[in-house]
């Protein structure tokens, strides 16, 4: 996860409505904003609008966040209601990010990602969220409980489940080898 608090300056002085700060913090928070919006989205193209409209959200009302030491709750909280928002007016349905898959080192990893994507798919939206939010944003259940704005004991209750979904899951989809993979007939 990004510490925010080594961005305190950028933020303070972009809340201090200088332009220049507000370029920098947008260019640094874009990734994330992304990332938590595909996780939760599934699908590049409206990740893309949620992360944008959380960046607009964070140009528009900066201004009046109370301190930099409240940013990252702040900013992840406008993602994930954005991403949300987006889920629930029109559900996206799945489409493979070819980014996901362009690091993976060879064909074994690509394919290790696909039944990861294909698994979060088959979690709820705000499982996803809780799931991006712990393990890509590297928060805690207290962290994630204050963006969600739910009990802690909720999002690790939502955690737990979320777990064990993926692991069914992921394990009823692994293959006990590359060449079931690759040439299935069934």
């Amino acid at each position: 996860m990004t510490s925010w608090e080594s961005h305190a300056p950028t933020i303070d002085a972009a809340r201090a409505g200088n332009g220049a700060a507000l370029e920098a913090l947008i260019s640094v928070i874009w990734p994330h904003a992304y990332r938590i919006a595909l996780s939760i989205l599934r699908h590049p193209m409206a990740a893309e609008d949620a992360a944008q409209e959380a960046c607009a959200r964070v140009v528009a009302a900066i201004a009046g966040l109370r301190s930099s030491a409240a940013f990252g709750v702040w900013f992840y909280r406008l993602v994930v209601r954005e991403a949300l928002r987006i889920e629930r007016r029109a559900p996206v349905h799945e489409a493979l990010d070819p980014r996901a898959l362009a690091s993976a080192s060879s064909l074994t990893d690509a394919l290790v990602r696909i039944d990861v994507l294909y698994a979060l798919g088959q979690l709820p939206a705000r499982q996803r969220a809780v799931v991006a939010l712990h393990f890509y944003a590297d928060l805690n259940s207290r962290e994630i409980a204050a963006i969600l704005g739910a009990p802690d004991g909720t999002v690790r209750y939502q955690l737990s489940l979320a777990r064990r979904r993926l692991e069914s899951l992921l394990a009823a989809h692994r293959p006990s080898t590359l060449g079931e993979v690759l040439f299935d007939a069934g």
